[in-house]
């Protein structure tokens, strides 16, 4: 493949990462006019000490939101994406964000049972370690280059 043509493949990626991520970021300081919920399925799923999927996903995500570690989350999905859409900080921006797409991913796998959610997560995983793969080269400069004075 022509290596211009990768580039712009690559930045066109990197862009639609950086957008999801912001509107998901964002979307975590927007308060949510209150739904109907099953408290009584949570309650009952902690009494009996049950926690299958979806309820411990669910017991999961509530106290993360009431802890305010989703806000914190949502800042560094922020920060990252900004850091996605400029050229010279997108690596950074894709490294920044990779521990919080591979936490979603594993949340998904682990404590939640709906299939399409891990094929989504882990799809958003794959498509940020290929956007980092570009920049192999770099990569293994800075990670492997072997250092004379050593």
């Amino acid at each position: 493949m022509n290596p211009k043509t990768l580039k712009y493949i690559h930045t066109i990626a990197c862009v639609a990462m950086a957008l999801f991520f912001l509107n998901a970021g964002v979307k975590k300081f927007i308060p949510k006019p209150p739904r109907p919920s099953n408290t009584a399925e949570l309650v009952q799923a902690v009494e009996q000490d049950k926690y299958e999927s979806p309820a411990s996903f669910k017991l999961t995500m509530k106290a993360m939101k009431q802890s305010g570690f989703l806000y914190f989350i949502g800042v560094f999905q922020i920060v990252a994406a900004l850091l996605i859409v400029f050229p010279r900080t997108r690596l950074l921006g894709l490294c920044v964000l990779l521990p919080i797409v591979i936490n979603i991913f594993l949340l998904h796998v682990f404590m939640d049972n709906r299939m399409h959610e891990n094929v989504e997560t882990g799809l958003l995983l794959a498509i940020n370690l290929l956007l980092i793969l570009y920049y192999y080269k770099s990569l293994v400069t800075v990670f492997l280059k072997p250092n004379p004075k050593l």
